[in-house]
């Protein structure tokens, strides 16, 4: 399903306020209020490629209603990021197009580059409707291969793009020898800078083909973000991408965890090979 609608400029000075849909508490209830635990996330610079092509996903559902995920560049046009972030939970429906921007690279006020969204393509029979929903922030446990949506800029952007890779039943980095998993976005606290948990651990088509359960630590506004294999000559590739965390602890307003669930590149390779690569 596509959906496509006229752009406007996007808004200076856009402050995440709250996902569309808070994938935080999923799939397991939060932890009480407490001390988080040590943090694995470490800031990042993106000053190179893949990081260049990752970027925020900015949503703007109201004057006083804004959100964000991370995305990643896959094509000169198009954006890959979870579906959830463009649903707007107050009105029970999608958010159009023009109410969404991405911006390559952002670090602090820089970028590396900005685009207005005109049509994006969601995964078959997604369904997050109130009425289909377990509680307000979730999603039924069959939906989560289905949390994925490709964007589709009004301009090509000058920045290399990440390849997708689809790995069947793949244990990583394990069955990769010298590769190296990484999950990098934009997290709520440091939504301006991205932060990277490098070395952690996935694994494809789990707990049921189409899905990963990954070991990175990750926060809320990190939906989207790529789960990426690294490799020793400087190829990346991404594999899946990030979108709910699992037993996450409060902090601040925000969730995280040291556990995600999300989707594999094979629910969405053909729909990008289609988009993409016409």
């Amino acid at each position: 399903m596509t959906y496509r609608q006229s752009t406007t400029r996007p808004p200076r000075g856009c402050r995440s306020r709250r996902h569309a849909l808070a994938l935080a508490a999923l799939l397991t209830a939060p932890a009480h209020a407490q001390a988080p635990s040590p943090d694995r996330r470490v800031p990042l610079e993106p000053t190179v490629w893949p990081f260049t092509a990752i970027g925020r996903v900015n949503v703007v559902q109201g004057p006083a209603h804004r959100s964000h995920c991370t995305g990643t560049l896959v094509g000169p046009r198009h954006v890959l990021t979870a579906a959830h972030c463009l649903f707007d939970a107050r009105l029970d429906t999608w958010v159009k197009p023009h109410q969404v921007f991405f911006v390559a690279g952002q670090a602090r006020d820089r970028n590396a580059g900005t685009a207005e969204v005109e049509a994006f393509r969601l995964a078959p029979g997604i369904d997050l409707r109130r009425a289909t929903r377990p509680e307000r922030d979730g999603i039924t446990a069959d939906m989560i291969g289905r949390d994925w949506a490709i964007l589709t800029l009004r301009q090509p952007m000058t920045l290399t793009p990440v390849p997708w890779l689809v790995l069947t039943g793949a244990d990583l980095p394990g069955s990769r020898p010298g590769a190296v998993v990484a999950l990098a976005g934009y997290a709520a606290d440091r939504p301006y800078l991205p932060v990277i948990d490098r070395g952690c651990a996935v694994r494809i088509d789990a707990p049921v083909p189409g899905q990963l359960v990954d070991e990175c630590e990750s926060m809320s506004g990190e939906s989207g973000a790529p789960v990426l294999v690294l490799e020793p000559g400087g190829a990346a590739a991404l594999v899946g991408i990030h979108t709910a965390v699992t037993g996450g602890e409060r902090v601040g307003r925000a969730y995280r965890s040291a556990r995600g669930r999300g989707v594999a590149a094979g629910s969405f390779a053909a729909a990008l090979a289609e988009t993409v690569r016409p």
